[in-house]
């Protein structure tokens, strides 16, 4: 048994998932400072219009993003699941299949996005008034997709293998790349919004050329070998029905941005204030659940390999307490949001009048916050045991059979604050679904396996 073995294997739970976490969650959270960082900078450069640019574009990198997490967790999972099982080669070949494979798709995405730019502009909730603006950021995001792809997929299968702090390194390397090229191309160079869009592409592509190096001097079954980088679709497959959950989460929060971006165009009075505010909002949201990924990340591979190895009060255990870790997160998060939210709204370089109802549509918006927590670690749960449907089903609840429909219909009823209601209301619906959903498969789990 391998050292990585012994520790998934007879670690303690708390100290093994916060190992396995706090690399991910300090990852996540550079992760997230990608779109603090370019909204800060592009606010304080072109004020609500900036911001309103990058907020239209940003269901794009949600978008790559969800292609991409879908192969990277949708391998990590298999991966871990094959190294508790002792299937070394399964291991290798995901590895090789997967790079290859979602090389292939960010290249596709990158032709269909430049060709149809204007049109995924207007789509996605752009007006004239920022149209230049807009697509100088989208053009540069879709030229970089392959660097975000690929950056996603080896950072989970290096977290997969149990290098979480080199994973964690390759997400600072891009954050600080960023952060600090941002004010150079966007002051230095008077790039505006391309300057922040360059900035972003030159910190993916940083992050996955460290990760690259480093998979040629670790002893692992993360290399590449030219023998299995070729298309294995039955593979692929199975990478991503596993990965589907993942794609659901982030793609979907794609569709609720162009959605709200739509509505407020369409029901506020001031629309290109309105989607400047949302941006804001979206962005801080992000800032603050990342994190929470990062557990969900240090969960996946500690809950497959006690399932493989078929340690089923290992796999419950680890559940239960990062359940309890995300509810108490989510409270704080909640108190520091509500408290924060005028001071948050204001490090974006917005005007006065933007802060004062920005700040109280941002305090709206995080109502049930901490009620969510369950949906969230439940949904990571079945994932990292290969439950698809179930993770599916879970991650889709909240944001496509109850956020998007409030969305769509609360304005025809209350004006533009029927938009922002929407989420609260999504979060409580859903918590209550969740809670029950989660007591009846904790039951059924003990019965089954510890009984």
């Amino acid at each position: 048994m391998s050292a990585r073995e012994q520790k998934l294997g007879n670690q303690p739970i708390k100290s093994l998932l916060w190992s396995l976490s706090i690399p991910a969650i300090i990852g996540m959270t550079f992760n997230a400072l990608y779109n603090i960082v370019d909204g800060i900078f592009v606010g304080i450069a072109t004020q609500e219009s900036g911001i309103a640019a990058i907020s239209v574009v940003n269901p794009v990198q949600l978008i790559n993003f969800a292609v991409a997490l879908m192969f990277g967790m949708g391998a990590a999972s298999i991966y871990s699941r094959a190294i508790g099982a002792k299937d070394y080669d399964k291991a290798s070949r995901v590895t090789n299949v997967t790079v290859l494979f979602s090389s292939v798709i960010a290249l596709i995405i990158s032709i269909v996005g430049l060709t149809f730019n204007e049109q995924i502009g207007y789509m996605f909730g752009m007006e004239d008034s920022f149209k230049e603006e807009t697509m100088n950021y989208l053009n540069v995001i879709f030229f970089g997709t392959i660097f975000h792809h690929l950056s996603v997929v080896y950072n989970n299968l290096f977290r997969a293998e149990g290098f979480a702090k080199t994973a964690m390194i390759a997400m600072m390397i891009g954050t600080i790349t960023n952060i600090i090229l941002d004010p150079i191309f966007i002051f230095g160079f008077d790039m505006g919004t391309q300057g922040a869009a360059i900035a972003t592409v030159i910190g993916y592509s940083f992050s996955f050329i460290y990760l690259m190096l480093k998979q040629f001097r670790i002893e692992s079954y993360l290399s590449i070998k030219l023998k299995q980088l070729r298309f294995d679709f039955t593979l692929i497959k199975e990478v991503m029905i596993v990965g589907i959950p993942a794609l659901a989460r982030n793609s979907i929060g794609a569709l609720i941005a162009i959605t709200i971006n739509n509505m407020l165009k369409a029901f506020s009075p001031d629309p290109v204030t309105s989607i400047a505010i949302y941006g804001i909002i979206n962005r801080t949201l992000m800032f603050v659940f990342l994190p929470i990924f990062g557990v969900l990340q240090g969960l996946a591979p500690i809950v497959g390999f006690n399932y493989g190895a078929e340690q089923y009060e290992r796999t419950r255990e680890s559940k239960v307490y990062a359940l309890k870790v995300t509810t108490y997160y989510f409270i704080g998060a909640f108190i520091l949001l509500e408290a924060l939210a005028p001071f948050i709204l204001g490090v974006f370089g917005v005007s006065p009048e933007t802060i004062t109802l920005g700040a109280r549509y941002l305090r709206i918006m995080v109502l049930f916050v901490p009620l969510i927590s369950v949906q969230i670690v439940l949904s990571g749960y079945y994932q990292a045991l290969g439950m698809s449907k179930q993770a599916t089903l879970l991650a889709l609840m909240r944001q496509l059979f109850l956020l998007i429909p409030l969305a769509l219909t609360l304005p025809f009823i209350f004006g533009e604050v029927g938009v922002w209601l929407a989420l609260p209301i999504s979060d409580l619906i859903s918590s209550v679904i969740s809670f029950y959903v989660y007591r009846r498969e904790h039951n059924q789990f003990t019965k089954l396996y510890l009984t």
